[in-house]
């Protein structure tokens, strides 16, 4: 006999984060690498504060942050800017050009490449930690580094206050020297195969590692407290990895991802939500309702879609049903609030290999969600069983990691044999849920809703005693995040 569910959506018993709170000394601190510069929260940054630039330091300061990296190159003759190098603007290597040629550069905003003094002096202004990174010179000799003078001889003109200095390099003697130097500065090494122990000897009190040095190596982590000395670790930028060395212990986090690494610290991190699709169209009209009231939860939400529709219009060739369809489910996630990512299958030639599998778990690896909706396997649509078998897999392979739910699309013509563990009451959000859906012009949806999709609603809604419901299957091993009334 069928047994009638009754679930309402967790908002006040889940918390947005899953982390423990740590004590304020333990809690690890971020630095904003080249400064304040991904302010989106998407690798395309922003055009007001570029990497470097005096603004991208400004905006880290006012963000409250602990420290903002900056990078040091010298110019070929003997000039101090601040860029990463060797690559600026339409330079090929900036240490092989003029002082002159380097400033007439100009930065998104419109800044010259900033000089290392015009830096110095908004350093003193600012509040927050500066992290300057003296990059590798080809001119430095055994017992003779050009750069590192220059840049000491700036400090001193500039009277910078060395105890609230971080210098870090990849250059072991630059490390060393400036050690030596400067024995109240915190100097840290960037390089990765020096234990604690040789860098303690050598007077160096820190390390900057990148974190896979650390997943190797997790006990330096411990032994430089020891001795000690200040962890940081480079570039940590997917959550998964902020967490795992938060959890390790570090001292700071250099991310380019400052705002997500200081949630994840902080514990203030929404809980991460996955809809990942064969079609543009299927997380909508599969669970669009259910994201919709996520994202007003405050959950993070990301609709995947695991082709772009390619096959979908007549008439048109692949590449152009593919930019009206991704430009449609753009449309589409401005309305439930939601991110988005295309991944790389064709529509009706979707496939099953070792290397779609690993791309899969890479991209969820990537995401880290907390909560996965996908296909419900059983379905008429190949693409549909296809994209519920490779998330089914990364499930598994991530040692059932994040909590996995399935959701139907046209029961009885494409989803078969569903048998609802939980159901969303979508009531209140359905007039949102079809605008989203509606999104897909060239996929004619009204019809679809009429025929399909909305009798689905309102049967799902009659078990569930509301208007209108959308259904999910439950994974066994995984958390609810539904709770009875």
């Amino acid at each position: 006999m069928f047994k009638r569910l009754f679930f309402t959506f967790l908002v006040a018993l889940m918390p947005l984060s899953g982390m423990l709170a740590q004590p304020e000394s333990a809690k690890a601190k971020v630095v904003a690498h080249r400064g304040y510069w991904n302010v989106n929260g998407k690798w395309s940054g922003n055009s007001a504060t570029p990497q470097n630039s005096l603004a991208a330091y400004q905006e880290a300061d006012r963000q409250g942050f602990f420290g903002s990296e900056f990078d040091v190159n010298m110019t070929s003759d003997g000039g101090l800017v601040v860029c990463h190098g060797p690559k600026i603007v339409s330079l090929a290597d900036v240490q092989k050009e003029d002082y002159k040629t380097v400033r007439n550069e100009r930065l998104s905003n419109g800044e010259a490449v900033p000089s290392l003094d015009e830096y110095l002096s908004l350093i003193k202004k600012c509040k927050i930690r500066p992290v300057l990174e003296i990059k590798p010179d080809y001119r430095d000799k055994e017992g003779n580094l050009p750069a590192f003078e220059a840049i000491a001889k700036a400090l001193k003109k500039n009277k910078m206050d060395m105890s609230e200095m971080t210098i870090i390099s990849f250059s072991l003697d630059v490390c060393k020297e400036a050690a030596k130097r400067y024995p109240k500065t915190m100097v840290q090494y960037l390089g990765g195969e020096k234990s604690p122990e040789e860098l303690h000897s050598l007077g160096i009190k820190g390390l900057d590692y990148h974190f896979s040095v650390f997943d190797k190596h997790p006990d330096w982590v411990e032994k430089a407290h020891s001795l000690g000395m200040e962890v940081n670790v480079w570039t940590v930028d997917r959550r998964a990895d902020i967490k795992r060395m938060v959890a390790l212990g570090v001292d700071q986090i250099t991310t380019n991802y400052p705002v997500l690494a200081r949630q994840i610290i902080d514990g203030t991190l929404p809980k991460k939500v996955l809809v990942i699709g064969a079609h543009p169209d299927d997380p909508e009209t599969g669970c669009g309702g259910t994201m919709i009231l996520m994202k007003k939860a405050g959950y993070d939400v990301t609709c995947v879609y695991l082709t772009k529709g390619e096959a979908g219009i007549a008439g048109k060739s692949h590449d152009e049903a593919a930019a009206i369809r991704i430009e449609e489910a753009k449309n589409a996630c401005a309305v439930t609030g939601a991110d988005h990512i295309f991944m790389t299958q064709i529509d009706g030639q979707t496939e099953i290999s070792k290397a779609r599998y690993d791309e899969m778990l890479k991209l969820i690896q990537d995401e880290d969600p907390d909560i996965v909706f996908t296909h419900w396997p059983i379905d008429g649509h190949r693409d549909h069983r296809i994209c519920s078998i490779l998330v089914y897999d990364s499930w598994r392979r991530t040692g059932r990691a994040f909590d996995l739910y399935y959701f139907e699309v046209m029961t009885g013509t494409q989803t078969q044999n569903f048998h609802p563990t939980d159901y969303v009451d979508i009531s209140s959000v359905l007039e949102e849920k079809h605008k989203a859906c509606w999104a897909h012009v060239s996929q004619d949806m009204p019809p679809l809703f009429e025929g399909w999709h909305t009798p689905m609603e309102v049967f799902r809604g009659i078990e569930n005693r509301c208007k209108a419901a959308e259904a999910f299957i439950r994974q066994e091993n995984g958390n609810r995040i539904f709770e009875s009334k």
